[in-house]
């Protein structure tokens, strides 16, 4: 079994289950998998995808068999403990983890450097660890798509950008991966003056030879946070910088388009909004691949609400006044092209408030990284209000904002009530339920 194997470990088996019938406790590892090896949980559920996963399990060196079927191992009564990830070896110029203040829980200071994670969530992952044995694995089980920190295509400046010592051979990695149909979609975090103009047209060029195993390249600007004291210095995307960008990615978007039929490579919104300029309509953006990486999420929710303008409630039950939570950079449009129509609901007043952002700096202006202390400090020098409405994007999956904080914590700091929307049609829904 390969040295980085981490074997699923049983957590807890449901009193009264099969698994509990079958003899299984907590601690029992999972070894194989219908006569297969098992490195950890996509190994099962690659094996047991056609039916029955017939497993041994080790208890002190001793094998219990057990067989579950379809693979379906919560139906069975098993939970396994969470894998374990590899940690990034890289030293980004940029890395955002590296620019977070002292204090952050553990989950926001590890460095996670994962194909796996990559399959799974869609986190970036720049394949320097990344083994032979690793991409058969890929290939073999299919793990597509995944998402590629590239940066830049040119060895040097890659190497300089994530502090390699050697050239690790991404190009090479990249052309296994797509000769074996695996999906692929990049970034480059734009530093101006290192893998900007010649460098990134190189870069952009590369990948697009790889159409359409790699299917676009997301260019999103470096984020540079006040706790860089110790660090490289970086230029910062100013205005000027977002316009040059621009600039220069639409003859690459108009070559790729007469080559391939899709732009392939796609600024972020950011730059768009920095030089004041319109984000391009719903078509330019394909598939949305690259959403959560801030690549079209402007267009989707102006197109989002023009789609469901019409399921806004007609009116709230008693007058209201609300509070549009958002980063400063994107409440220009949200006062220009959401809030018109918002205020034609009776009883009800909306207006926006730009969060400063005092946890990262003035320089971090995105809804997505808000804690509760900062969004409490600016509705409470805001115009009075009754009810604040924040972005689902502010919290993660376990409902908190980066400073821990809850929506409750915030509301009881308030005092007054908070409300999370994935969307602003769902204030139908609320206003029906009250």
């Amino acid at each position: 079994m390969s040295k980085s194997a981490d074997p699923p470990r049983i957590e807890s088996v449901r009193p009264g289950s099969p698994a509990s019938a079958a003899g299984l406790r907590r601690g029992d590892v999972l070894v194989s998998v219908n006569g297969k090896p098992v490195r950890d949980m996509l190994d099962l559920r690659f094996h047991s995808a056609e039916g029955t996963a017939r497993c041994v399990f080790e208890r002190g060196g001793g094998p219990l068999r057990a067989a579950i079927p379809g693979g379906d191992t919560e139906a069975f009564g098993l939970r396994f403990a969470p894998m374990r990830f590899r940690h990034c070896g890289n030293k980004c110029l940029f890395c955002f983890v590296d620019q977070n203040p002292p204090g952050v829980r553990p989950a926001l200071a590890f460095k996670d450097e994962d194909y796996r994670l990559s399959f799974l969530f869609g986190n970036y992952v720049t394949l320097t660890a990344v083994r032979e044995d690793d991409l058969r694995r890929i290939a073999e089980q299919r793990l597509s798509p995944l998402y590629v920190s590239v940066h830049a295509a040119d060895p040097q400046v890659r190497r300089r950008l994530l502090g390699l010592r050697r050239d690790d051979r991404l190009i090479e990695k990249i052309r296994f991966l797509g000769e074996r149909g695996i999906e692929m979609h990049g970034q480059v975090v734009l530093c101006p003056g290192i893998n900007d103009g010649a460098v990134l047209e190189e870069t952009a060029t590369a990948l697009a030879g790889f159409f359409p195993a790699f299917r676009s390249v997301a260019v999103v600007p470096v984020g540079l946070t006040r706790h860089r004291r110790t660090l490289a210095k970086l230029n910062p995307v100013t205005a000027a910088a977002a316009e040059a960008l621009l600039d220069a990615i639409g003859p690459l978007q108009r070559r790729f388009r007469s080559e391939t039929g899709e732009p392939f490579v796609y600024a972020a919104d950011e730059f768009y909004l920095l030089a004041a300029r319109p984000v391009p309509p719903a078509s330019h953006y394909r598939d949305y691949w690259q959403r959560d990486n801030g690549v079209g999420m402007v267009r989707s929710l102006l197109s989002e609400f023009a789609r469901n303008r019409r399921r806004l409630p007609v009116s709230v039950a008693r007058r209201t006044r609300f509070r549009v939570v958002t980063g400063a950079l994107a409440a220009p449009v949200l006062e220009a092209d959401i809030l018109p129509a918002l205020n034609r609901i009776r009883n009800a007043s909306f207006s926006v408030t730009a969060v400063r952002n005092r946890f990262f700096g003035d320089s971090v202006t995105v809804s997505g990284l808000l804690t509760g202390r900062d969004i409490a400090a600016s509705l409470r020098s805001a115009a009075p209000f009754d009810e604040a409405l924040l972005p689902s994007n502010c919290l993660n999956s376990d409902g908190l904002f980066l400073d821990d904080w809850t929506p409750d914590k915030l509301s009881a700091r308030l005092a007054r009530p908070v409300r999370v929307l994935e969307s602003f049609t769902d204030l139908r829904t609320a206003e029906a339920a009250s």
